[in-house]
């Protein structure tokens, strides 16, 4: 058989897989329509970079985007049976700090209210009231609801450990093959021996989606620099094995390089806003990682730079929007289009993301309460 006729049975499965009722990845065109224009869905077998500078949001955006859509899905197509499994090495964050940002995001999402993890732990002069201790208990299914597809770590923090414990994951929902084959030494000898061949999930429509936030505190392994163990973690673990064989998908987390951040400017004074938005030579020393990965997005914050109006497409008043304004950036995308930017509206105190309208849409009368205009509708 050749390769073009195996390839178009691989479309023939996808459609007949798709005509049933299936998916054939993560859909995001019911959650972010116009990221959806450049990648309709998350697929299998695909590797993601996903990158900002400190402090913007990196954990609080794929919270709002990757696990949001789940949660979507899962409750309101329920139709679609979406068949997912996040296996998630927090190398930053705490099971307890991810279980707060979920609870936070379910209280915007069903209440509109904005209660973050130091409201949530009574950290303030007062503790929390008894209203919102009401409100997270009706909640509480929906954080069960994206929490029953989760394997969560954040103790073990070299490549190796985290893909260890990835494998024994991986042969919960699946079986790794072995296969003989010859070897002949230098003298001629032949010797037989097993070597890894392939591997077969339990159940062929389940996707399983692995994000590891972020590489920069990877442990460094023996005898290895940062650089090498993220290379290491990146190509040999990520590409060669989790998403080639295992057809798992890959989200690695990454922040930009501190040299990245520094502002230059014109003869006018103004930023060179070009200069600092994330990009792929901003991965500094780790930026050899990005030939293991498909995609690539970057996070922007206009507002962090005292930039006043930032002008994609048409032009966005940052002096209003502050730092609620996000602009999501394709670097690189080799099944997708590249270098395009994506307006948002962020809310990092409850992981909330939404689309804004384009400029040429927005009255002059939006920026007057824009934050009660994007709350989510609730259902």
């Amino acid at each position: 058989m050749s390769i073009s006729t195996e390839r178009i049975q691989k479309y023939e499965e996808a459609k007949a897989n798709r005509d049933s009722g299936n998916l054939n990845g993560l859909p995001l065109y019911y959650t972010f329509p116009r990221l959806s224009s450049i990648l309709p869905s998350i697929p299998k077998a695909f590797q993601i970079l996903w990158t900002a500078n400190s402090g913007i949001g990196k954990t609080q955006s794929w919270v709002a985007i990757v696990i949001y859509t789940v949660y979507y899905v899962k409750k309101y197509h329920p139709e679609l049976n979406l068949n997912i499994k996040l296996v998630i090495a927090l190398l930053e964050d705490t099971k307890a700090m991810f279980v707060d940002r979920l609870v936070s995001m379910m209280l915007y999402y069903n209440y509109g209210i904005v209660v973050d993890s130091m409201e949530l732990q009574s950290l303030g002069e007062n503790s929390l009231s008894e209203d919102i201790l009401s409100k997270i208990k009706q909640v509480q299914g929906e954080v069960d609801l994206i929490l029953e597809d989760c394997e969560i770590v954040d103790s073990i923090y070299n490549p190796t450990g985290i893909y260890k414990w990835a494998r024994t994951i991986s042969n919960k929902l699946g079986t790794h093959h072995n296969k003989k084959m010859m070897f002949t030494d230098e003298t001629g000898n032949g010797k037989e021996e097993e070597v890894y061949s392939h591997y077969t999930a339990n159940d062929p429509n389940q996707q399983v989606i692995f994000i590891v936030d972020n590489l920069n505190n990877l442990a460094e392994e023996s005898t290895l620099t940062e650089r090498q163990t993220i290379n290491r973690w990146s190509r040999s673990y990520c590409r060669l094995q989790i998403t080639k064989h295992w057809k798992w998908t890959v989200i690695n987390i990454i922040q930009q390089s501190a040299d990245s951040e520094k502002q230059q400017f014109d003869y006018k004074g103004n930023s060179i806003i070009e200069k600092i938005k994330p990009s792929l030579d901003g991965l500094g020393n780790s930026k050899e990682c990005q030939r293991d990965h498909l995609l690539i997005v970057g996070l922007f914050a206009p507002d962090r730079y005292g930039i006043e109006t930032y002008p994609i497409l048409g032009g966005y008043n940052i002096t209003k929007l502050r730092d609620n304004f996000r602009s999501l950036l394709v670097l690189k995308g080799n099944l997708s289009k590249s270098n395009k930017e994506i307006p948002f509206y962020f809310n990092g105190g409850c992981s909330f993301m939404k689309e804004l309208p384009l400029p040429k849409d927005l009255p002059t009368s939006f920026y007057d309460n824009f934050v009660e205009k994007m709350k989510p509708i609730i259902k």
